[in-house]
């Protein structure tokens, strides 16, 4: 999908864009006088809403559909990113620090959907996309595969609130604001294939690509439960291990553009073959919560163990056509989550970290 690739190439060329050599240390998520990237990989989730395409007639004479994937997890699927982060100075009393960053993740799920009447009974219901022409029958297998691509790219500000600090907080301590541009995508590829014993009866091929285009704020910093006032040996385990918890929280207005078409071969009817284009666009939230382990490994390396949990308010549904009606999108909000474990590197010949406790 060519989107994703735009966004790989963007990061690529602001890394370029922004590298340079390092001349200061790293003490928290915000680099402040250097250059670090890191590259991750890990494990993609993500809900998505349910498609309800085939439908079973009921004795009154309506119709109920059926549910041809469910909006369930779908099964996970691997995924990668990359960044770069570079300081920019001193603004206001802020120290700045600027950075893209980049992420894709792959999904696929398979899903069997069956519909079985009384022999000859007409319980089973397919219905054109256009809907121009219906067909019924006893029985229907209808098998199902979705894939997905999630991608995105960012380029975001920190302005750091004070100076770097070695030492935990208690409980939470504020490091830095963030803003940042966002652009993100949804693309899907989605197959159904009817069948009736040997013979494929149907198929549905459609693509439903949403893009979603916008800014967010949020702030982050370093947090621990091992310093908790009349609290003992709570995070003692982090703290033997010599690891750092670190949260990021951000919210952002999108414009979500929608582009869905889809294309329907039915073998038995008048005019076997139909073609179904829609677009739709929407303003959608998107609000993400980022949690960071961090272990040191070297005097300008370290491992983190990300992971973002992220809603999104507003993700396309198809509503198919009845009987003379109209296939539209709606839509609904659906969450996804991604783990990555990132490796940390600042450039240049000075340490990132200082190689001393906390």
């Amino acid at each position: 999908m060519l989107r994703s690739s735009t966004v790989v190439a963007a990061t690529l060329l602001g890394a370029a864009v922004l590298a340079q050599p390092a001349s200061a240390q790293d003490f928290t998520t915000t680099t402040f006088g250097g250059t670090t990237v890191w590259v991750g990989g890990g494990v993609q989730f993500l809900s998505l809403p349910d498609i309800n395409f085939t439908a079973k007639r009921q004795s009154n004479g309506s119709f109920t559909r059926q549910t041809n994937t469910h909006s369930d997890w779908l099964d996970a699927g691997g995924a990668g990113g990359g960044g770069i982060e570079t300081a920019l100075g001193n603004w206001g009393g802020f120290r700045v620090s600027g950075s893209v960053k980049g992420f894709w993740s792959g999904l696929e799920d398979d899903h069997t959907t069956q519909c079985q009447g009384a022999p000859g009974s007409a319980r089973c219901l397919v219905i054109d996309p256009t809907g121009a022409s219906a067909a019924v029958g006893s029985f229907l297998r209808t098998k199902t595969n979705r894939e997905v691509d999630y991608w995105g790219g960012q380029a975001e500000l920190k302005f750091a609130t004070g100076a770097p600090q070695e030492v935990k907080p208690q409980i939470y301590r504020n490091d830095y604001f963030i803003a940042g541009f966002d652009v993100r995508g949804i693309d899907q590829d989605n197959t159904l294939r009817g069948v009736q014993g040997p013979t494929t009866v149907f198929t549905l091929n459609e693509t439903i690509d949403t893009t979603y285009t916008g800014g967010y704020i949020g702030f982050g910093g370093e947090y621990s439960f091992g310093f908790i006032p009349g609290v003992k040996s709570v995070g003692g385990f982090y703290d033997r291990l010599g690891l750092r918890t670190f949260v990021n929280a951000t919210a952002g207005l999108y414009s979500a553009e929608t582009d869905y078409n889809g294309r329907f071969d039915y073998r038995f009817f008048p005019t076997p073959t139909s073609n179904v284009s829609r677009s739709e666009d929407d303003l959608a939230f998107i609000g993400t919560v980022s949690l960071e382990t961090r272990k040191q490994i070297g005097d300008r390396t370290s491992l983190s163990l990300w992971t973002d949990y992220e809603y999104i308010s507003s993700v396309p549904k198809i509503q198919y056509a009845g009987p003379g009606g109209t296939t539209r999108i709606d839509d609904e909000s659906v969450f996804a989550t991604r783990t990555m474990l990132r490796l940390n590197i600042g450039l240049g010949s000075q340490q990132l970290y200082n190689g001393q406790g906390y």
